[in-house]
């Protein structure tokens, strides 16, 4: 058998942002976009700055700068001044933005209960397992 496991992880992953930027879209954001403003939502009680969405998808500066940029050209957040430092701006959502993450939660929760029923629960074990191991792998790999 033919070694091809990071192909097709390659090729569900790029179906799984496909379909759901099909499902975001009806709402005028993509699928990135979509996972700001649902940590944003989530974290609207803490401080929220660009190192912090970094840090936790795990992405580069540049993507999330663009994110927040076209975030908000569209008014779906704020940059606001740090009262701490003066360098750093807060990230906040607008009544525009909460809406549209509200909307994205909903969307994200219909698909992975689409995905819930496709699987039994010892497939999801298995899976939730094999994700860990294999993000372990990747984080041990980056940090050599």
């Amino acid at each position: 058998m033919e070694k091809q496991l990071i192909k097709e992880l390659f090729i569900l992953t790029s179906k799984l942002k496909r379909m759901l930027d099909k499902k975001y879209l009806e709402n005028g954001i993509h699928t990135g976009q979509a996972r700001v403003l649902m940590y944003l939502h989530r974290n609207k009680g803490e401080v929220v700055y660009q190192k912090d969405i970094e840090a936790f998808f795990q992405i580069r500066g540049g993507t999330v700068t663009g994110m927040i940029d076209t975030l908000q050209n569209y008014e779906y957040i704020q940059r606001i001044d740090s009262e701490i430092d003066k360098r750093k701006k807060r990230i906040v959502l607008t009544p525009k933005g909460e809406a549209a993450a509200l909307n994205a939660i909903k969307t994200t929760q219909d698909m992975e209960n689409s995905i819930y029923e496709l699987l039994t629960g010892r497939e999801l074990v298995v899976f939730q397992g094999v994700v860990e191991k294999m993000n372990g792998f990747i984080d041990e790999e980056e940090a050599n």
